[in-house]
């Protein structure tokens, strides 16, 4: 029989988490967090660099190269297989130059330095690699999907690429303030593999990474369109602003649920998304299964980012 929440109780698996007493709504604890992790300089100096009239490939370089680490994997990026860049990249600049972009490594660059302070576990469903791969597949999915809309409707390219990256950023703060919630909600979902992980969390600790990640978003005053993605994207039925834009991310990882990616496994999406976003679901569907052959490339890059 298919697991349901009516019948499932949060006990369930608790002999697999020694002596580990959960609470049953995390509202309380979270109340209790004076400080959340800032958002990193190098994030805050793109952000500036992203309003700056004169901004170029080399000035974004000077941030990004201000960071090691955030420098090779910028460079892994552009040398990825998805890519199919046959030259050797040695530089931030070349990246951006050759093969990525400026649009494209601005948002990656703030994507990757935003998440860079968030200390979570990798492995699971709703761990950094499957954050990753979520991501990676996610944005390239968008972006191909916004190209499809008609041209008056799509939304701005760099915004939809920097909400495929964050709008699950909710995840890695739970594990960075909540470990041992973060590892019970992990085995709950390895259970009840047939329910929504958005549902499970809610169930099991009354709140659920999309508030969690909304507050981190606005202590980092990050801008609206990314906010309202980051606490929308499980509803396909908002429509407040930027609900186009959150409604791709919402089918996006449903399209990518049917693959066994992420956390929109178990989502429901129709005619209705499609008709919405004046998309061809035949066409989308094509589109989802050319993305299918890249899957190992993809999960590939995601190990190295989470190396």
């Amino acid at each position: 029989m298919e697991s349901s929440l009516s019948s499932w109780t949060i006990n369930t698996i608790d002999p697999g988490l020694d002596n580990f007493s959960h609470p049953v709504d995390l509202r309380e604890e979270i109340n209790r967090i004076k400080v959340l992790p800032p958002l990193p300089g190098i994030a805050r100096q793109i952000i500036e660099l992203a309003s700056d009239p004169l901004a170029d490939a080399k000035k974004l370089a000077a941030i990004i190269e201000m960071d090691p680490i955030l420098s090779s994997q910028v460079i892994r990026w552009a040398g990825s297989a998805l890519y199919g860049y046959r030259g050797k990249i040695v530089s931030i600049q070349e990246s951006i130059t050759r093969v990525l972009g400026y649009d494209f490594v601005m948002n990656l660059a703030l994507g990757l330095s935003a998440l860079s302070p968030l200390k979570a576990p990798k492995i699971g469903k709703v761990g950094t690699r499957m954050l990753w791969i979520q991501a990676i597949a996610g944005s390239r999915l968008t972006l191909t999907l916004g190209e499809m809309m008609p041209v008056e409707e799509r939304p701005d390219r760099q915004t939809l690429f920097l909400a495929s990256l964050l709008h699950n950023i909710g995840f890695p703060l739970l594990g960075h303030e909540f470990p041992e919630e973060f590892a019970y909600l992990s085995r709950i979902i390895d259970a009840n593999a047939t329910l929504s992980v958005y549902n499970i969390e809610r169930f099991a600790f009354g709140v659920d990474h999309t508030l969690l990640g909304t507050w981190l978003m606005r202590s980092w005053s990050m801008p609206k369109p990314i906010v309202d993605v980051v606490y929308h994207h499980h509803n396909p039925h908002y429509r407040g602003d930027n609900y186009r834009l959150n409604l791709l991310v919402y089918l996006s990882d449903c399209l990518l649920g049917t693959l066994g990616i992420g956390d929109g496994q178990n989502q429901n999406y129709g005619e209705e998304e499609f008709a919405v976003l004046n998309l061809n679901s035949d066409a989308v569907h094509q589109k989802l299964a050319e993305l299918s052959a890249s899957l190992d490339d993809i999960a590939a890059m995601a190990d190295q980012l989470t190396s």
